[in-house]
């Protein structure tokens, strides 16, 4: 009973975190963009998150649940390994990869536990290289096509459904992060109905609360971000995160949002991308990995008693 006590504390303080976190990951571009303002962004991302939590969330779980230890004793330390990770992210204004970190610390306490899937992880693991990579060269494939359409007055004049159309896509990314990001942490307890009751109100308070610094650095600082690859950007990296789910793969929105926004920065002529907050992102994320396997495993090893 305590342990599940502890369990849905721990879920709550990592949903919220997360849902902070992982906001400009989906109203970035927008917000950015000033084709909403911040507070009409939270809210719509809010609604964003549970719609995909609610109605998709199921398609996810299975394949969760092939990477969960049995022992509900070591499910804290997956827990609390990911929300040190993002509180870290948090004070550095780092929009952190939720899927990294989890599916890191799972590998950890695997290896300790011995029950580790070693085939879904390399499958999980080349699905993000190759959607990295994909998502990256297609962003900036299509910034260029859609640069060259621009100079056509009339397409010009559709500038306002083009507001419109990032607008929708912010929803449909924060869909995608409720039915792949959030139910990670979900699976991690049953389905039901207090435990859905906790995880809504944990997105509420972190996407109030929590989104502001994160907002800043990928909206702002990576890269100016324009209508052309604001578009583009939501695109491509709501595409991959969907196709993802439905294949029952963890993907992180964050690490897919960061890809195409640089993907779409290579395809303007300027040279108007930022490298130091990108740098400093991966870095982060490598380290994070690295970190949270480590741990995951010397702390279960210790409370097994190996």
């Amino acid at each position: 009973m305590l342990a599940d006590i502890i369990n849905l504390v721990l879920v709550f303080v990592l949903v919220a975190l997360v849902s902070g976190n992982n906001l400009s990951a989906c109203a970035g571009p927008a917000i950015a963009g000033r084709i909403i303002r911040k507070r009409t962004g939270v809210i719509l991302i809010i609604l964003g998150y549970m719609s995909g939590f609610l109605l998709q969330g199921r398609i996810l779980r299975s394949g969760i649940a092939l990477l969960l230890p049995s022992s509900t004793v070591l499910m804290p330390i997956i827990l609390i390994i990911s929300i040190v990770v993002f509180l870290v992210a948090h004070r550095k204004r780092v929009p952190e990869s939720l899927s990294v970190t989890f599916i890191s610390a799972l590998i950890g306490v695997g290896l300790a536990y011995g029950n580790l899937d070693g085939g879904f992880i390399v499958e999980i693991l080349l699905f993000w290289v190759i959607a990295g990579i994909l998502s990256l060269i297609m962003a900036s494939l299509a910034l260029r096509a859609m640069q060259k359409a621009l100079y056509s007055d009339r397409l010009w004049k559709g500038v306002r459904t083009a507001r419109v159309i990032l607008v929708v896509l912010s929803f449909l990314t924060a869909f995608t992060l409720g039915a792949n990001t959030i139910v990670i942490i979900a699976s991690v307890l049953p389905a039901v109905w207090y435990v859905y009751a906790i995880i809504l109100a944990g997105i509420i308070i972190g996407s109030i609360f929590l989104s502001s610094g994160e907002l800043r650095r990928i909206g702002d600082e990576i890269i100016p971000i324009r209508y052309a690859n604001a578009l583009v950007s939501q695109i491509v990296a709501a595409a991959f995160v969907e196709f993802a789910t439905l294949l029952s793969i963890p993907l992180s929105n964050t690490q897919m949002l960061t890809s195409t926004i640089y993907g779409t920065g290579f395809g303007y002529k300027e040279k108007l991308l930022s490298k130091k907050p990108a740098v400093q992102i991966v870095s982060i994320w490598i380290i994070t990995a690295v970190f949270s396997i480590v741990t995951a495993y010397i702390a279960s090893r210790a409370i097994l008693g190996i």
